[in-house]
């Protein structure tokens, strides 16, 4: 009787449940049905509706995206926990793909670029040997979409370097130094920055030309006062801490307080910032170009190229791919440099980051 009465009791005392394990289990399946959804309208798009109009391919491929990166975003959160931000992992993986085709290419892979009149406008199919299709022309609209991100990336980071090599080191002397020298520091910055951008540009590639090398200097002209003034910023707010009065009072020269105490700090919120200004150099890159007045469409084809065929009303309808194959990787690679550069910005300042 004891036994049955202890087996009656257990029986009766209540199960608990996981409220952990439940969410995850709904994650996983909100998921799958996202990124099945998401498969399946890029699939339409591609193989059904191709031949309908433009906006519904629009939609009908935006609406494909926008399913695979949530669902894969909820069934990352799934498997690892909410502690993890899914969109920034997607934007590593994203980014390292992008590099990676980029190496590819200069390895010799995906590096034709021959006009073939005789396969003009092809639509993209997967199994064949153009799976994003053609141009006008008959060249790779896959090839010429890794070569503009290989240009996108020489540009924009190269145009972040020297902006980040310049403008900190004036940022932290105005910052630190004070008086006559961020007096000057604040003019020279204020007068870049008014500055219309778009004119600042155009003057520079009409003078010197819509070379690589022209452009990612003169995006540098824009980035310089952006990086300064934001190590300028921080360096005030360093220089008042205490590691740095008792380094004065030790005798430590100004060099040294500036390069080995207050820099590694000021080092940690402009790397994180720098990713944001990277994206923002792609857009005013591919804009240039869009424009007609970046880079040379016929040597070196870019995002922005690609793009501006776009404005034929005929060949965006007959050929969308052209215009959307561009725009969608440039549209990703942004979205993930600003998503990296606002997880780190949180990860190295966290009080910043709840502002």
């Amino acid at each position: 009787m004891a036994d049955v009465a202890g087996i009656v009791a257990r029986s009766e005392e209540p199960v608990v449940v996981d409220p952990e394990r439940g969410r995850r289990v709904r994650l996983a399946w909100e998921g799958s049905i996202r990124l099945v959804a998401g498969v399946a309208l890029l699939l339409v798009q591609l193989l059904v509706a191709y031949d309908a109009v433009a906006w519904l391919q629009v939609i009908l491929a935006l609406g494909g995206i926008y399913g695979i990166l949530t669902g894969v975003g909820q069934l990352i959160r799934a498997a690892f926990g909410s502690r993890v931000d899914p969109t920034t992992w997607i934007s590593m993986v994203w980014l390292f793909v992008l590099v990676l085709f980029v190496f590819l290419q200069l390895g010799g892979l995906f590096d034709s670029l021959e006009a073939n009149f005789q396969d003009r406008e092809r639509p993209p199919s997967f199994t064949t040997d153009e799976p994003m299709g053609t141009d006008r022309l008959g060249k790779s609209v896959m090839n010429q979409s890794i070569r503009g991100a290989r240009i996108s990336l020489i540009v924009g980071l190269g145009a972040v370097g020297i902006g980040l090599a310049v403008g900190s080191v004036i940022g932290l002397a105005a910052g630190f130094f004070r008086g006559a020298t961020e007096g000057t520091f604040n003019i020279i910055t204020d007068a870049v920055l008014a500055f219309p951008a778009l004119i600042l540009l155009f003057s520079i590639v009409a003078i010197f030309g819509g070379s690589v090398l022209v452009i990612t200097l003169a995006l540098s002209v824009l980035s310089i006062p952006t990086m300064g003034r934001l190590s300028r910023a921080n360096t005030l707010t360093f220089a008042a801490r205490e590691f740095v009065t008792a380094a004065k009072a030790m005798g430590a020269s100004n060099s040294r307080i500036l390069f080995r105490e207050i820099m590694p700090n000021v080092a940690l919120p402009l790397a994180s910032y720098a990713f944001i200004v990277v994206a923002v150099l792609i857009v005013a890159e591919t804009s240039l170009a869009f424009l007609g007045v970046g880079i040379d469409p016929i040597s070196t084809p870019t995002w922005g190229n690609m793009i501006q065929e776009g404005r034929d009303p005929n060949l965006l309808e007959k050929a969308p791919h052209i215009v959307f194959v561009p725009g969608v990787m440039m549209f990703l690679t942004v979205l993930s440099l600003n998503r990296i550069g606002e997880s780190l910005r949180a990860l190295w300042d966290p009080r910043e980051a709840k502002l």
